[in-house]
């Protein structure tokens, strides 16, 4: 939620803030189960045609399923994958991808990470270290090299972050 945050607040993604759903990004927290997001959102009438869903997520396999007929105000439903974990942008941020690379097998990155900086794992993911860590640090780079260095994603509704960028 913060990195996203903050991509809107830069402006550098393809949509902005007034065009989401009541004006914000919809926390996983509430909206895990499709049936809350469609009660809550679905069985309103959008004057603007249809909707595109993006949920941002670290798993591959993980599926949304929207029934019909509200699917079919859905246009798009696609998968924004961050695997295997968001802290891979800051790994890539400090230039820490191919240390980061000897010691996959064995350590998350958060794990990595924490490591590596000294501190808590929690800290790391906690938003008031994400937004710190990206006063100094450009985010927009760390989601580019992350595409660049990441496997192809399969199947056409998935995208990375960096494809959400103008």
């Amino acid at each position: 939620m913060a990195i996203m945050d903050l991509l809107l607040q830069k402006e550098v993604l393809c949509f902005e803030k007034s065009q989401l759903l009541d004006g914000k990004l919809l926390s996983s927290k509430f909206f895990r189960d499709p049936k809350l997001f469609t009660d809550r959102y679905l069985t309103m009438d959008f004057e603007d045609g249809r909707l595109c869903v993006l949920l941002i997520q670290d798993r591959k396999t993980t599926r949304y399923a929207i029934k019909s007929p509200y699917l079919e105000k859905v246009d798009v439903l696609g998968y924004v994958i961050t695997a295997p974990e968001i802290e891979m942008l800051m790994i890539h941020s400090l230039d820490l991808y191919d240390d980061f690379k000897k010691h996959s097998s064995r350590k998350k990155p958060s794990v990595y990470l924490a490591e590596k900086k000294g501190i808590k794992t929690a800290k790391i993911k906690s938003e008031e270290h994400i937004r710190n860590f990206y006063t100094n640090h450009d985010i927009v780079d760390a989601i580019t090299t992350h595409k660049r260095k990441s496997q192809n994603l399969n199947g056409t509704d998935r995208y990375f972050l960096a494809d959400l960028l103008v």
